[in-house]
């Protein structure tokens, strides 16, 4: 009988030991994981940044070309009126000049 419960208890610190030992190993693996998983949050932040300022980027484009695109619809409406070519087309060469330090100054870093 004294020599069962022996064997019983030394089972029993056995099993714990090993579960003591498989907790340590399992809470090492969630401390991994979970720094892995805010590696991929901070590199998800970093992208979706990203994504902002390149759609903020194409808004300013877009408005951009929809007021060159309504200058030439000007130049092109006005071709048989009495207003001046010329003044208006120096004027287009202008907005596009402009067009194009917007366009470069965006590209920029």
């Amino acid at each position: 009988m004294k020599q069962d419960i022996k064997m019983q208890y030394l089972n029993l610190r056995l099993k714990l030991s090993q579960m003591v030992t498989r907790l340590q190993e399992n809470e090492g693996t969630i401390r991994e994981l979970k720094e892995q998983l805010q590696f991929a949050q901070d590199k998800l932040d970093l992208k979706m940044e990203e994504l902002n300022k390149s759609q903020r980027r194409l808004k300013e484009l877009e408005k951009n070309f929809k007021k060159s695109d309504k200058i030439v619809k000007i130049v092109v409406n006005t071709d048989n009126t009495a207003v001046p070519t010329a003044e208006l087309k120096e004027k287009l060469d202008e907005y596009i000049v402009k067009i194009d330090q917007c366009i470069e100054q965006l590209r920029q870093p």
